[in-house]
């Protein structure tokens, strides 16, 4: 009976890693966020140029339209953050929600959430948005 119980603990625990229970919240699934939810968005990043680097609060106008954005894209596996890294330019989005936590992310052909990067699976459909936001300073 105590080998049963054991076998049941353990492959309980492994579903929760699998489908992502162990993560901090709703903020991770980008299909859950809601403007409504978050406080405000800084946007940081560099050209990939020479004093290229630039920061910047998202106007509250703005965050609704972002988030619309977000709650579109498709994330498929996760990525090894070493196959993903590059020079040039990057843009980061520290979302700061109501209830003070944060999160960032970086959209790219991987999206980073956190520390973890994923295969950003409709990068092609959505990518025109996002230089849209990226270019609004």
């Amino acid at each position: 009976m105590k080998r049963i119980l054991v076998f049941f603990v353990i492959m309980l625990s492994s579903l929760v890693l699998i489908f992502g229970c162990n993560k901090q919240g709703n903020e991770d699934n980008l299909t859950e966020i809601n403007a409504a939810e978050i406080d405000k968005i800084i946007c940081a990043g560099s050209t990939g140029g020479k004093d290229g680097t630039f920061k910047y609060s998202m106007a509250e106008n703005e965050i609704d339209g972002f988030v619309k954005l977000l709650n579109q894209v498709n994330l498929g596996d996760e990525v090894d953050k070493n196959k993903v890294l590059s020079s040039g330019a990057v843009v980061y989005y520290t979302i700061q929600f109501t209830d003070d936590k944060t999160l960032e992310i970086s959209p790219g052909k991987y999206f980073m959430i956190g520390e973890t990067y994923y295969y950003f699976e409709n990068y092609n459909e959505l990518w025109g948005e996002f230089i849209k936001f990226n270019s609004l300073r």
